[in-house]
């Protein structure tokens, strides 16, 4: 787990210009061990038309999760393929721009404007007209979610007291 200073945290909508370049936001480039790797890690999301980023603890913690599977494991093999497979390490400019392949650019649906969102060890890319309406639908379940969090007992026992 990244120690706060050093956690993606926050969203941010910056505009995609006309050679295809997009800025990281600045907190987002903070975050990142720009010494080891002028740039992240990207992934085209499993879970829908969106990508998942991160530094390289990001893809190491990727390839150990995986690792820990049985060798002859047909899971671990889709996961590899899927997942180390398709990353893209991407550099930064000297601006802190980058330029997605145009895979990536296509599978997250992303034209003119990308919302970067932190999520603590990673961050996300969303197509920006998604990203409100995604970021309103996960509310509900959050608040929910917080519930479980004030009183982990109440949900452990089946909702009894």
């Amino acid at each position: 787990m990244r120690a706060a200073e050093a956690s993606f945290l926050g969203s941010q909508t910056n505009r995609i210009d006309a050679k295809g370049r997009i800025a990281v936001p600045a907190d987002f480039r903070r975050a990142l061990d720009l010494k080891s790797f002028n740039g992240f890690f990207c992934i085209p999301s499993l879970e829908g038309a969106f990508l998942d980023c991160g530094g390289t603890d990001y893809i190491t913690s990727l390839k150990a999760s995986i690792s820990a599977l049985d060798p002859f494991d047909p899971d671990r093999r889709a996961l590899e393929v899927t997942i180390l497979g398709r990353a893209k390490a991407i550099s930064l400019d000297s601006e802190g721009r980058f330029v997605l392949p145009e895979p990536f650019r296509q599978h997250a649906m992303l034209e003119d404007k990308a919302f970067f969102i932190g999520i603590g060890d990673t961050f996300q890319i969303w197509r920006a007209q998604e990203a409100e309406d995604t970021v309103e639908n996960q509310t509900e379940r959050a608040r929910a979610a917080l519930m479980r969090l004030k009183n982990p007992s109440h949900h452990a026992n089946g909702g009894g007291v």
